[in-house]
This record gives structure tokens, C-alpha cells and sequence, in this order.
């Protein structure tokens, strides 16, 4: 049922995740894999919060449950950060990111076909999902996945698109440009095509919450107003759209 489904969420999200400030359990591993039968990998690196250019950054709150939701429906692999480390693996190069180089080393040993990195945007972002390939660069290996994840995404969350005026946009201000993103890292790590998908507030957090993810510093006011009132008003529909979305899009990748 999918009110199971939303209390299933909620309860991997506070066990694994938003604990100590989503800093995450003092005694967890600082990145966790779940092994799959499906040949692709969902990734969520900011999962909890992260350390970039020496300043604390909020976490995408709910992208770690919901990778673990997709490997746990679709058999996907999954790996998830699980606890604050002082490093940022969306950030760092891979000689300073255990996680990346833990996500190159289980791509190549278990013959992982394509690679989804999760990540979270703030309510007040114009678009409603960012779908990022570095302007095709990710995915040059199968260049049709672009095209079919915005079909996915448009088809799925239309009603959401008009609801909240906002829209499903390819490669642009959010596009994982930067050679050291997971997408870019395990693309030319690997060889296999990488999405990099970030996800409204407004598809990701499912109940009604009094506070933000904080960093060190505080976001623009105009930023937290937007996001104070979609976390006070919550859709929990649109959060199971966005997962069943991103279900489609695993299962398409193989």
C-alpha cells in the first residue's frame, strides 16, 4: 500500500540517516553498498551531511532511503552515505574519496551497466527534477538514456510538473559539469553511462517536518521560506510518483 510505503521511507530515513543532525550514527560505516541482481547502481552521496571546501553542507535528506527503496523493489545494487566523514563524494577527487573509489571498484567486479546518482534541490529551485549528463558526456556509451529518463520523468510526474509550475530539465544549470562528480567519476571510471538525477524537496520529503538539513551557513532567506513551507505542507503522492519514476528508469537501464 502506498502509505506503507511513505511510513517504510520515513522509518529507513531516520534510523540510517537524519540521526545527530544527519550527521548519521557515530558507529556506522561511512558509506554502505547493498549488493544486487540488477546490473545497475543507485548512488546517494549526500545521503548525510558533507564536508566541501571546509564547510559543512547540508544533507538531500530522504535520497539515501530512497536508493534503498529501489534496490530493495528492483534489485538494484545501491550505495548510500551513512555517516559524516569530513569529505564530500560528489566533491572530492577520487584519490580522496573512499566512496567513489569503493563505487568504481563494485561497478567493475559485479558488471554494473549504468550508474544513477541521487541527489536533492531546495523547493525554490525552478524545476521540479535535473537530470545531468554533462551534456551527453555521462552517457556517450548509450546516448538514448538521456531522452528516455526525460520521457520517464515527464510521463510519471506530469501532473506534479502542472501542479507545482515547475518543470523536468535536462543538462542545464545542474548538469554534473564538474569532472569530480559521481556521475562524471564512474562514467570515465567505468565506461558505463551515468545519470545524475537531483529531485525537488517538493518529490523527496513525504511527512511534515518543522526544520531544514543545515549547514554552517544558512541558506538565503528566500530559500528558506520556500523550503519552510514545502516541508510544512508535504506531498506524499508526489514522492511515490517520483520513486516509481526512478523504479522505471532502473529497470530501463539494464
Amino acid at each position: 500500500m502506498p502509505c506503507d510505503k511513505i511510513a517504510w521511507l520515513e522509518r529507513v530515513e531516520a534510523k540510517n540517516f537524519s540521526c545527530n543532525s544527519y550527521h548519521g550514527l557515530p558507529e556506522a560505516p561511512a558509506f554502505s553498498i547493498t549488493p544486487g541482481e540488477l546490473p545497475v547502481i543507485v548512488s546517494a552521496p549526500h545521503a548525510v551531511t558533507q564536508l566541501r571546501d571546509g564547510r559543512v553542507k547540508p544533507s538531500d535528506d530522504f535520497t539515501g532511503a530512497i536508493a534503498l527503496a529501489l534496490a530493495h523493489e528492483s534489485g538494484c545494487h545501491a550505495i548510500v552515505a551513512c555517516r559524516f566523514d569530513a569529505c564530500d563524494p560528489n566533491w572530492d577527487p577520487l584519490e580522496r574519496s573512499a566512496y567513489k573509489r569503493a563505487l568504481v571498484a563494485h561497478v567493475r567486479e559485479r558488471g554494473i551497466r549504468a550508474c544513477i546518482d541521487l541527489h536533492g534541490m531546495v523547493s525554490a529551485w525552478p524545476a521540479l527534477v535535473a537530470i545531468g549528463t554533462a551534456d551527453g558526456a555521462t552517457v556517450a556509451a548509450r546516448p538514448e538514456l538521456r531522452d528516455l529518463a526525460a520521457r520517464i520523468f515527464r510521463d510519471r510526474l506530469d501532473p506534479y510538473v502542472k501542479r507545482y509550475g515547475k518543470q523536468i530539465v535536462v543538462d542545464g544549470d545542474l548538469a554534473a559539469r564538474n569532472p569530480n562528480t559521481v556521475t562524471q567519476t564512474v562514467a570515465r571510471e567505468c565506461g558505463i553511462p551515468c545519470l545524475q538525477i537531483e529531485l525537488s524537496t517538493l518529490l523527496r520529503v513525504p511527512r511534515s517536518v518543522g526544520g531544514i538539513p543545515r549547514g554552517e551557513k544558512a541558506p538565503p532567506k528566500r530559500f528558506l521560506d520556500h523550503e519552510l513551507k514545502a516541508r510544512s505542507h508535504p506531498d506524499p503522492d508526489a514522492v511515490l510518483a517520483a520513486v516509481d519514476a526512478l523504479a522505471e528508469l532502473v529497470r530501463s537501464c539494464t
